[in-house]
């Protein structure tokens, strides 16, 4: 066995519970950016709401500034690099540890991501 894979092995790449962070913290994002839609959609009036939140989750806003969307989505990949890199930096701890701090990590720019979207929507 050469060194490369020996360190390779010794990280844990091959790790499913890695994949498992990943998953559960994009299944956040996805959830509060939801949330955050459904409330929109309802507060403007929609007749159905969830299925308007669901169609509005992925589609660009009309009328906001493209530079404003482009902030936006760097302060979501931030909150995001920001629980990957407390992901690596408790890596050696128990995973009794690391999730939870990883959770809130994740958590925090999840909200931070939210407030500004809040503070950002056009409002009519």
């Amino acid at each position: 066995m050469n060194s490369e894979l020996k360190v390779s092995l010794a990280r844990g790449s091959d790790d499913p519970s890695g994949w498992v962070l990943v998953a559960v913290v994009f299944a956040l994002y996805l959830l509060i950016g939801y949330g955050l839609e459904y409330r929109s959609k309802k507060r403007r009036g929609a007749a159905r709401p969830a299925k308007a939140a669901v169609d509005g989750l992925f589609s660009e806003r009309e009328g906001t500034d493209p530079g404003q969307r482009f902030t936006s989505r760097m302060v979501m990949l931030a909150g995001a690099l920001a629980a990957g890199l407390a992901g690596f930096l408790t890596r050696n701890t128990p995973a009794a540890v690391q999730y939870p701090v990883m959770g809130v990590v994740a958590l925090i720019g999840i909200f931070a991501w939210a407030y500004f979207d809040h503070r950002t929507e056009p409002r009519g």
